[in-house]
C-alpha cells in the first residue's frame, strides 16, 4: 500500500497545481487553434491566461492530453510563465511521462528558484522515477519554507521516500507529522496502520484506523481496513458492520467483493 497522496489526484502523489480555476472549458477557444498572429505584446498575457484557464478545467476533468495542449499554446503565446510551466509538468505526470515532467519542473525552478510548489512537484517526480535521494533533497528543501501551506502532504511524500529507502522509523516519523490537525493527510493514517501491523502492533494499528474514521467518516477504504483488521484480531461482531458498509457504499468494487467473501455472502 505504498501510495502517494495528492493535492490534485495523481495516483496519490502529493502535487500542487498553483493555477486558478476557470469557467467551463466549452466556453474557451480550442487548444488546437494556432495563436492569433494579430496578438500584440499587450494582449498576449490575457490570451495566454485564457488558454491556461481552459487547461486547468480540462485537467480537472481528467482530459490530460487536451489540457497539456492548452498549456502549451499558452506557453507559445507568452513564454516563460512559471505557473503555466508547472501545469505542463503536472500534465506530463498525469500522462505517465515523468522525464518530460522533470524537464518542465527544472525549467520552472530555473526561472523562479523559490517556487515551492514546483519543487514539491519535482520531488514527487523523482519519487515516481525511483530517484529517492533526489526526492528527499527536494522535499526537505520544501519543508524549509515554514510558510508553505501544504507541509503535511510533503511530510507524507517524505515518509513514502523513506519507506522506499528501507527506513521505516523515519517514514513513521513523517507519516505522524502528516496526520496532524487541522488538515490531516488521509493516506498517512493508512500507512501508519500498515507499519504498526508489520511491527506486530495490531492494537496501535486499530488506533490509527479509528482516528482516521473520525476524521474521514465517509471514506470506504477506512471501513474496509477496519473490518479486515478486526477479523484478524478475532472480533467478528465488530468487524461485520464495517464490511457491510463497504458492500453498501461500493457494491461493484474489488473491496466489496472481498468484504462479501469475508462476510460469507460472496
Amino acid at each position: 500500500m505504498n501510495r502517494l497522496v495528492v493535492v490534485v489526484s495523481l495516483s496519490c502523489l502529493s502535487v500542487v497545481t498553483a493555477c486558478a480555476s476557470s469557467s467551463a472549458a466549452s466556453k474557451q477557444p480550442s487548444a488546437n487553434a494556432a495563436p492569433d498572429k494579430k496578438n500584440t505584446s499587450a494582449d498576449a498575457p490575457l490570451k495566454s491566461l485564457t488558454y491556461m484557464r481552459q487547461g486547468s478545467v480540462l485537467r480537472q476533468q481528467g482530459r490530460y492530453q487536451e489540457a497539456l495542449e492548452s498549456f502549451q499554446v499558452a506557453d507559445r503565446i507568452a513564454p516563460g510563465n512559471a505557473t503555466n510551466l508547472n501545469m505542463i509538468g503536472l500534465c506530463y505526470l498525469n500522462l505517465s511521462q515523468p522525464d518530460k515532467a522533470l524537464q518542465a519542473f527544472d525549467q520552472v525552478l530555473q526561472l523562479v528558484p523559490t517556487f515551492t510548489d514546483a519543487r514539491n512537484n519535482r520531488g514527487a517526480t523523482y519519487l515516481m522515477m525511483n530517484q529517492y535521494h533526489l526526492a528527499e533533497v527536494d522535499f526537505i528543501a520544501v519543508l524549509a519554507d515554514s510558510t508553505y501551506p501544504h507541509r503535511r502532504q510533503v511530510y507524507y511524500n517524505l515518509g513514502i521516500t523513506y519507506l522506499k529507502r528501507g527506513k521505516p522509523g523515519a517514514a513513521e516519523e513523517n507519516f505522524r507529522k502528516s496526520i496532524t490537525p487541522p488538515s490531516p493527510v488521509f493516506d498517512g493514517f493508512l500507512q501508519l496502520a500498515q507499519l504498526a501491523q508489520q511491527q506486530g502492533e495490531p492494537e496501535q494499528a486499530l488506533v490509527f484506523l479509528r482516528e482516521a474514521k473520525l476524521e474521514f467518516p465517509d471514506r470506504t477504504e477506512i471501513a474496509f481496513e477496519l473490518g479486515k483488521l478486526l477479523l484478524i484480531m478475532g472480533d467478528e461482531e465488530e468487524a461485520r458492520p464495517y464490511l457491510e458498509q463497504v458492500v453498501s457504499d461500493s457494491p461493484d468494487s474489488n473491496e466489496a467483493a472481498t468484504a462479501r467473501t469475508l462476510l460469507g455472502i460472496g
